[in-house]
């Protein structure tokens, strides 16, 4: 690319997260010239990896769904022509989630049919309305077309949107303790137990029952495979570039500023950042106040505490599952009891296998849901790679002051978990704030509501006939999420029913 073209584009997208490098790839196959202005030094947004202590560890994305041939994710990178480039490897079919909850172990296994038979291990009267469970998450999959690959009315999703997940198992069965195992999982749309949508709970768990991967190499292997083809195709990806300033006059977006003062123009922009941040860099008469009010006040899903782990040789076994451990019975307890103290009641396990003593797990990464207030001493701060500054005094101890209670915990459900420990290294709300570029560190953007969707939901077109709208608070969140919604935005510029036709066609 020579100096001075990123400035004459069809196409500018407004960060470089994966919904914009999505949609940009696939504009890119359609031959228009597509720029990415990512602000800080790494793209991907939560496909982040990052090195401690010669380990790799992940931001945000532990394992993925759907990737199955023939299955929907499948389907799309096959026709971007990245899935080579993945390095996926398949989780345990038998369990690829296990799930300890007050005590006792359940496993979620990969396809329809294992998934029933395991639970009915530990649940033998349930086996029909385990059978109406994934009669009632197919039937709501089989309503969200582009979900399935395929063309379908607007309306066809509509029909599922309006119950919520308690409602739903309630009707499905009245044991509470089954219940309670079929949302064991719910740090993967860290909703509210009474408003999340049902159809947001059953196309992310339908996704890893049909199939569940991981990224052999890191989930940043599926960024920079993107950013290939967008340049392959003449367009770029450009980091270190903070759009600041989104300009409309008469009636079209006419360019977007970077906090250097540099202006880039092009035919059509597309945000994958942020709403909330969009639309306060948005200069227009176009948007209402009442508009831009009902964005700043929708409520976002909560944050998490990761540890980081590195691990003394052969003394950890590795499994290739996930753990997920819930301390109490309520596996929604930290969501509806937010403490003064940090003291998580639910942590998940992300094991990483060690390569040179096979059998063996080199790292482990624990997850907890917290919310950014625990950090409100440091919320001024700023750090990057880009801005590398210490966040000041104290950070570093409360963080392994945190950490600890997380490890003690899970030292019970990992045996010889403490003794093994090499290094230590934490992501708080600030971090995923600063890197992932979210409110509050927000794990997926707004928070979708059953009872508000009309002010939880938004659209990937805008007032503004040139602006477009990606990424996970539009539609979905979770990489098939954010895939499908890339491919909505997409085809605001080039045609739903052409993008569907030749991704189904390469399959």
């Amino acid at each position: 690319m020579k100096q001075g073209e990123e400035n004459q584009s069809d196409v500018i997208c407004i960060g470089g997260g994966l919904g914009s490098l999505v949609a940009a790839a696939l504009l890119a196959k359609e031959g228009l010239r597509v720029i990415v202005l990512e602000k800080n030094k790494q793209i991907g947004g939560a496909l982040q990896s990052f090195g401690f202590m010669k380990q790799r560890f992940e931001t945000a994305v532990h394992y993925i769904g759907s990737l199955a041939p023939g299955q929907t994710l499948h389907q799309l990178y096959h026709y971007l022509g990245i899935l080579d480039q993945l390095s996926l490897k398949k989780m345990d079919e038998s369990c690829f989630d296990r799930l300890v909850i007050a005590g006792e172990t359940y496993r979620m296994a990969q396809g329809y049919k294992a998934f029933i038979d395991e639970l009915c291990l530990s649940f033998p009267d349930e086996r029909q309305n385990l059978e109406r469970f994934i009669d009632e998450i197919k039937y709501v999959c089989e309503h969200f077309p582009l979900y399935n690959m395929r063309l379908g009315d607007g309306g066809s999703k509509m029909k599922v949107s309006y119950d919520g997940l308690r409602q739903k198992l309630d009707e499905i069965t009245n044991n509470e303790k089954l219940k309670q195992v079929l949302t064991a999982t719910n740090m993967l749309y860290a909703g509210d137990y009474e408003d999340t949508p049902f159809y947001l709970y059953a196309l992310i768990t339908n996704s890893y029952i049909e199939s569940s991967w991981k990224f052999g190499e890191g989930s940043a292997r599926l960024a920079k495979a993107l950013q290939e083809v967008i340049e392959h195709a003449g367009g770029g990806v450009l980091r270190n570039q903070e759009v600041v300033r989104i300009k409309e006059e008469n009636g079209m977006i006419h360019f977007a500023e970077t906090k250097t003062g540099e202006q880039f123009r092009a035919k059509h922009f597309i945000s994958g950042i942020h709403p909330q941040y969009t639309y306060a860099m948005l200069e227009s008469q176009m948007v209402r106040p009442v508009t831009r009010r009902r964005i700043e006040a929708t409520p976002n899903t909560i944050s998490s505490f990761m540890v980081n782990l590195v691990l003394m040789p052969e003394t950890i076994p590795y499994t290739n599952q996930n753990l997920y451990y819930h301390e109490r019975e309520d596996v929604w307890y930290d969501y509806k009891n937010p403490q003064s103290e940090f003291d998580p009641s639910s942590i998940a396990a992300f094991f990483y296998e060690d390569k040179m003593n096979p059998g063996y797990a080199s790292a482990v990464s624990l997850l907890s849901v917290m919310d950014i207030s625990h950090m409100g001493k440091w919320a001024s701060t700023l750090r990057t790679t880009s801005y590398p500054q210490s966040r000041g005094e104290g950070y570093q101890e409360e963080k392994e002051l945190l950490a600890g209670r997380m490890i003690d915990k899970m030292d019970s459900v990992i045996p010889g978990l403490k003794d093994s420990i090499r290094g230590m290294d934490c992501c708080s709300p600030l971090s995923y704030r600063d890197y992932l570029n979210t409110p509050d560190g927000s794990l997926y953007g707004f928070r979708k509501n059953v009872n508000d969707q009309a002010n939880t939901t938004y659209a990937t077109h805008t007032k503004i006939p040139n602006l477009f709208l990606t990424g996970q608070n539009i539609n979905m969140h979770g990489i098939l999420g954010v895939s499908i919604t890339a491919i909505l935005t997409a085809a605001e510029l080039c045609g739903l029913e052409n993008l569907v036709n030749k991704i189904r066609a390469a399959s």
